[in-house]
């Protein structure tokens, strides 16, 4: 049963969907370990204003002078105004710009959906999560749908949530060379898991000295056996799998106080993460996770009808058609059948 357009669909239960069922307890079983090698194919940057596309695009160094403490708040009353909902515009924009082919590609999305699919059964708040899905040719396009809660949210955030949100992009400006009005910039990456071959951007924060990128975080300092327990299931967990799944080896962790003061930094790689909440949680767990979500999707989707895949808790994940909308410009679908009749 088909239905207009709606970001309450992602929460109506009254039509007829595809319902991929799990267990919040087991691990995922496989008979081999899934391999995962990402490797980036080019950059771009998007302006802070108004996120103009550029090809290429220069990311910044970390500081060599970094001095403790960094006071986080400096500068929160001139703060900038909500931020925009990422689309796959800058992503369709750089495979036309490179006259990348599409043939080979089985799903274009950007990492962060890959990473809250991944997640599902381990996520210690149980966050909901909705995408449209459609297909050009055989290649799957997967885009996050902004729900009307998720809209509120963006909008009218807490002040808890706003303030924290300033203090990852303060600690960014504060450690590396790079003013407040330098643009966005990232990475596209590709990589294949099971029999998908993947497509996604990925921005990043900065490069170490070595040339590596590095991601940055900001956390509480960790004073209680309590609080090392949540950062290993949390914080650690979902740093580690936006690391992994575009390829970033490094991170740098900022630690302030309850007066939002960075007091010590620490730098991990992803392996060491991985070693460190051995106990924790499963890497190949939620890696065969995802494989199998998006296998089950990929299977399903038809080539030019629009489909919503969701997860609103519990054990299972809904998949449905809704009403023929197209959510992908046409000026990338023309091109992107140019490139690919060009191949």
């Amino acid at each position: 049963m088909k239905r207009k357009y709606d970001d309450r669909d992602c929460q109506n239960a009254d039509v007829k969907k595809k319902t991929f069922r799990f267990s919040l307890v087991d691990n995922v079983t496989l008979d081999h370990e899934l391999t995962y090698n990402p490797i980036t194919l080019g950059k771009f940057s998007l302006s802070k204003k108004d996120r103009e596309f550029k090809d290429g695009g220069t990311i910044p160094s970390i500081r060599n002078d970094i001095k403790l403490p960094i006071n986080l708040n400096d500068g929160f009353t001139k703060r900038a105004g909500p931020s925009e909902v990422p689309t796959l515009d800058s992503l369709f924009h750089w495979v036309c710009h490179s006259n990348f082919s599409l043939e080979n590609i089985d799903v274009l999305t950007y990492r962060g959906l890959l990473k809250k699919i991944a997640i599902t059964k381990h996520d210690t708040y149980n966050n909901h999560w909705c995408v449209r899905l459609s297909k050009i040719k055989t290649t799957l396009i997967m885009d996050e749908i902004e729900t009307e809660e998720k809209k509120r949210m963006r909008l009218n955030p807490s002040h808890r949530d706003e303030l924290f949100q300033y203090y990852g992009h303060k600690f960014e400006e504060c450690v590396l060379e790079v003013d407040s009005n330098a643009p966005e910039v990232d990475i596209v990456v590709t990589s294949k898991l099971g029999r998908l071959r993947y497509l996604m951007a990925a921005e990043v924060d900065g490069l170490k000295a070595d040339g590596k990128i590095v991601e940055l975080k900001t956390h509480r300092l960790l004073q209680t056996e309590h609080h090392k327990k949540l950062f290993r299931q949390s914080k650690l967990l979902n740093t580690f799998l936006q690391c992994y799944i575009a390829g970033i080896e490094e991170t740098t962790f900022g630690f302030r106080d309850n007066r939002g003061f960075i007091q010590n930094i620490k730098y991990h790689n992803t392996a060491e993460i991985e070693s460190i909440c051995r106990n924790d949680w499963n890497k190949n767990d939620m890696i065969s996770f995802l494989n199998q979500i998006m296998e089950w999707a990929v299977s399903i989707v038809e080539t030019g009808k629009i489909y919503h895949m969701s997860y609103t808790g519990k054990d299972s994940i809904e998949l449905y058609e809704v009403e023929n909308i197209s959510y992908i410009p046409s000026w990338f679908r023309t091109h992107a059948k140019k490139i690919d009749d060009a191949w």
